[in-house]
Order: C-alpha cells, then structure tokens, then sequence
C-alpha cells in the first residue's frame, strides 16, 4: 500500500494490485476537512485511474449533517462519474457515527457496501 496523502485526520493510500483508494479516517474532523479528504481522494482515484474505493471509518469522528448530504449529492455522483462502482465502507466502532455513515446512503441507494474490517472489504475487490 502506497501512502499518498497523510494528514492528522485521515490518510489516503493506494492498493496497485487492486487499482484501490483506500482512505483510513483516524479521528473527528470539521466539514471542510472532511470535503477536503474526500476531494483529494477523487483527484487520486482519476489520476491513478481507480477501479476500487475502501473508505475504513473505524477510527472515523461523528459528522455534521451538511458533510453527510454533501457526500451523498455532491462526492458519491463525482465518484460515479469517475468509473467508481460501489464504495466499500469499513464500520466505525462508534454507533453514532455509524448512523450517520448510514445517513449518506438515502442518496447513494446500494452503492455503499458495508464490513467489519478493511480485510473483508479488500477481499471483494
């Protein structure tokens, strides 16, 4: 796993055997960080010419309600747009910041496919 971006909040990495983005969210982050990671995300899924997209929130802070609908009417139909088929979530720990993870596929209906652990999301790649 190749490292491409790391910040206090979130580290983005790629899986070359697997044409993957994989981003590790470690802790809260505001609004415009998280728009931030995710913008940076898509400009390395289009550069490295992405198949696959793991986003593990195991460590993930809560989000506010304006960066879940962002995500789900602005960042999901980019990914779409950008050859992504499905997005992979790895579940926080945190039942809040679960819900509101959930709370983004009211405008992602079946795109997001939910695991225990990075290792079983990366296996269906």
């Amino acid at each position: 796993m190749e490292t491409l971006l790391e910040l206090d909040y979130v580290t983005l990495s790629y899986v070359a055997e697997k044409k993957c983005l994989v981003q590790t969210w470690k802790k809260f982050c505001t609004t415009e960080e998280y728009k931030h990671g995710q913008e940076k995300s898509l400009e390395f899924v289009v550069a490295k010419g992405c198949k696959g997209f793991v986003s593990d929130t195991t460590h993930a802070g809560l989000l506010k309600p304006e960066a879940t609908s962002w995500a789900g009417e602005v960042f999901v139909p980019k990914l779409k747009a950008a050859g992504i088929g499905n997005v992979e979530v790895v579940l926080p720990q945190s039942a809040f910041t679960k819900m509101t993870l959930m709370s983004i596929e009211k405008d992602a209906v079946g795109y997001m496919r939910y695991y225990g652990s990075l290792e079983s999301a990366m296996e269906v790649l």
